[in-house]
């Protein structure tokens, strides 16, 4: 690193002897770079500081558009349509369901070269819906007009807590020493805990267990007594 100084001023103030600012140059990997620099004399010391970054030398300027410019959603449209596409989305804009009726409608403006902007002030939707629907169309065809069904999080047991969770569920709780008759998820839910079959697990979580395999939890019978003789004829 070289490093070449430029005169530029003298000031005197009462506090120190002498300021002087100079402009430095330095050459850092090959190119130059401006400081503004100030050197303060007190008493028989100097003291050098940095007063501001001036920028490069030769400063180079870019222009002209980078060659992988990036795409704008505005610009996304549908891909050309079939003519059995165009029929069934043309079907579909009369649908009862909402969900395939919009979508239908926005793939077909944009079959027209409207913009997803124009697509959503004409739909009264969020451009956002405008873009999923063409990218996914796009991707997926038809197909994409197909409301999906949301997925609940997979159940996540070993296969040795998810048999001792179903045989306590199909075991009558007297067998193993509990004092009701029937359980409830909330009771299987405690007996898992209390048994450390498992560390945590929601009562949903005990319910898509029992339904995927087929079990479901019993309700239990009330029963009254009474040591009335009269009382089955009261209650007829």
């Amino acid at each position: 690193m070289t490093i070449n100084r430029i005169n530029a001023k003298y000031n005197v103030y009462p506090k120190f002897k002498r300021i002087m600012a100079f402009i430095e140059i330095k050459t850092i990997k090959g190119k130059k770079y401006k400081y503004r620099r100030k050197s303060i004399r007190k008493g028989d010391k100097v003291i050098h500081a940095n007063v501001e970054y001036l920028g490069p030398v030769e400063p180079v300027y870019k222009t002209g558009k980078s060659e992988k410019s990036r795409k704008s959603n505005a610009s996304i449209f549908v891909r050309d349509l079939t003519q059995e596409e165009s029929e069934t989305l043309k079907k579909l804009t009369k649908s009862s369901d909402s969900f395939k009726r919009d979508r239908a409608k926005i793939l077909l403006l944009s079959s027209e070269k409207e913009t997803s902007k124009q697509i959503a002030e004409k739909t009264n939707c969020d451009v956002r819906k405008v873009w999923n629907a063409v990218n996914s169309f796009n991707e997926k065809g038809i197909v994409a007009l197909e409301r999906g069904k949301a997925k609940g999080a997979s159940l996540k047991f070993t296969d040795e807590q998810k048999a001792k969770m179903l045989k306590a569920a199909s075991t009558e709780p007297i067998k193993l020493g509990l004092h009701f008759t029937t359980w409830s998820l909330s009771k299987l839910r405690d007996y898992y805990l209390k048994e450390s079959i498992i560390q945590a697990i929601s009562l949903e979580s005990v319910r898509r267990l029992l339904r995927s395999e087929g079990m479901k939890i019993k309700k239990s019978k009330r029963f009254q007594y009474s040591n009335d003789e009269e009382f089955d004829k009261k209650n007829l």
